[in-house]
């Protein structure tokens, strides 16, 4: 055999044999049962350590961590304490994660495990653990829920039957503070090291936290309702049905208590919405037209009315306000507020600079509105009312066929109109230092009704009379009813 060939051939067997020694080197690396040198685990020395005693003392440890008892105890209470393990608690770990990792080590080829195990060579990996917030707290409250759930008691203004102005304090009440307590159970968990023995339970003292209202009495005196400021009655007048003692009470009963801020605008609209919705509306008179018909309720322009005297008389910004078509009897002309639904509201601003409480009572005949709040008890006001003219009643003539032709018959005397002024005075310690104009009202005349019989059917409309229909002091008319 020449040289050069019997070269190839050795170097041919010289390769074979480092591939086999290769392979075998690796078959042997690749399959050995202990965790590569140089390993730890949070400062454990875990290198060299087989796969078995591994699983072991990750077991131990683990369980170690999370069957720890932890002894919670309140201040205060029944029961006053209650034990859980820190797994109950919510804590978990990442050993599951930590055991895929090692996992690599003998799974899958030799060639991958071998790869794996030489990465692997001297790594710090780390035991950690996580306490979840929300099943901690939901293991707690299965006992202490009741103590958890307590509830702060909101302080209360009181007016005294005096109208003087009194505080019930707010109550409140201690509950769980379960940020402060998931750190400290957080501080119980314990190390992960082999060398530590089994640890004794961990005693925590439960931390609370004062629950207060949203309503204190610091808050209601920074307010500043501190006294009445003004009152005004008004008695309902004769024609007060069932219905609309219902309708009066039931709106009175919308606006107690409603407290204004400083600037804020009452918008007398939105409780007759909520007053609806509450209580609901009864039959009663109402006025179409400049006629009193039967309606759906008749009387909320009494409390319109009650408050818009009181208003005035504490000085208030009108804000949006008409008078009646006719003249009622329970305020004088020039001093009611009416309302028609989508036409005419009432509404004032609170120009006090304080905070402005409304308080109503009602009896079947009468209502009474009083406004508190906190203005100078030396300044006053007074309000004037006077006629500025008085309207004659239109005639309306009505067509009756069974009148001979050219014959009338007077069916109903009119009533007369008016034009009224009303002016606001101001007076500082009794003396007058201004005189404001609040209104030029119009009252319409109620026509005479006379029935002739002319030759034509219908009835002669005077010119320029309104023909409009929108329901006052009420919100549904006319309403007739069928025998």
């Amino acid at each position: 055999m020449p040289k050069v060939r019997q070269y190839a051939v050795i170097a041919i067997i010289s390769l074979l044999g480092c591939v086999i020694t290769a392979a075998a080197t690796v078959s042997v690396y690749g399959s050995k049962q202990t965790i590569p040198a140089g390993v730890t685990l949070s400062g454990w020395s875990i290198g060299g350590m087989t796969f078995t005693e591994w699983e072991r003392q990750l077991g131990l440890q683990t369980g170690r961590v999370n069957e720890r008892v932890v002894n919670l105890q309140l201040p205060a209470g029944a029961p006053a304490h209650a034990s859980w393990t820190l797994q109950q608690l919510g804590l978990s770990s990442n050993a599951g994660q930590l055991q895929h990792t090692l996992d690599a080590l003998r799974i899958g080829s030799l060639w991958d495990r071998a790869k794996a195990r030489w990465a692997m060579r001297n790594q710090a990996l780390t035991f950690e653990t996580a306490l979840d917030a929300a099943a901690l707290k939901q293991t707690v409250r299965q006992i202490w829920a009741a103590w958890d759930d307590k509830q702060p008691v909101n302080a209360q203004r009181v007016v005294g039957e005096d109208d003087t102005i009194g505080y019930i304090p707010e109550h409140n009440v201690e509950r769980i503070d379960y940020d402060k307590l998931y750190e400290l159970v957080k501080q119980t968990i314990p190390p992960f090291h082999a060398a530590e023995p089994t640890m004794g339970p961990a005693t925590v003292r439960v931390p609370l936290t004062t629950a207060k209202p949203a309503v204190t009495m610091e808050s209601l005196k920074a307010q500043r309702i501190d006294r009445k400021l003004t009152e005004f009655t008004t008695y309902a007048p004769p024609q007060n049905s069932a219905g609309r003692i219902h309708n009066v009470r039931s709106t009175a009963a919308s606006i107690q208590d409603v407290v204004l801020k400083p600037g804020e605008i009452f918008d007398y609209s939105k409780f007759i919405e909520l007053t609806e919705t509450k209580y609901g509306f009864q039959e009663a008179p109402v006025i179409v037209n400049g006629k009193l018909v039967p309606g759906i309720g008749g009387g909320i322009c009494q409390v319109s009315s009650t408050l818009y005297n009181a208003v005035l008389l504490s000085g208030l910004k009108i804000v949006e306000r008409r008078n009646h078509s006719l003249p009622i009897s329970y305020v004088p002309l020039g001093q009611d507020a009416t309302f028609a639904s989508g036409f005419i509201n009432f509404r004032f601003q609170n120009t006090t600079g304080a905070y402005l409480l409304i308080r109503s009572a009602t009896t079947d005949n009468q209502v009474t509105i009083k406004l508190f709040g906190n203005a100078p008890a030396n300044v006053t006001y007074e309000v004037e009312s006077r006629t500025l003219e008085t309207l004659k009643p239109p005639v309306k003539y009505v067509h009756n066929p069974q009148l001979k032709v050219g014959k009338t018959e007077l069916l109903s005397n009119g009533k007369p109109g008016y034009v009224v002024e009303t002016r606001r005075v101001k007076k500082v310690d009794g003396l007058v230092t201004a005189s404001e104009l609040i209104s030029k009202d119009t009252y319409s005349a109620q026509p005479t009704l006379i029935a002739v019989n002319n030759g034509k059917e219908g009835e002669v409309t005077p010119p320029g009379e309104n023909t409009t229909p929108y329901v006052e002091d009420g919100v549904k008319g006319p309403v007739y009813r069928t025998p």
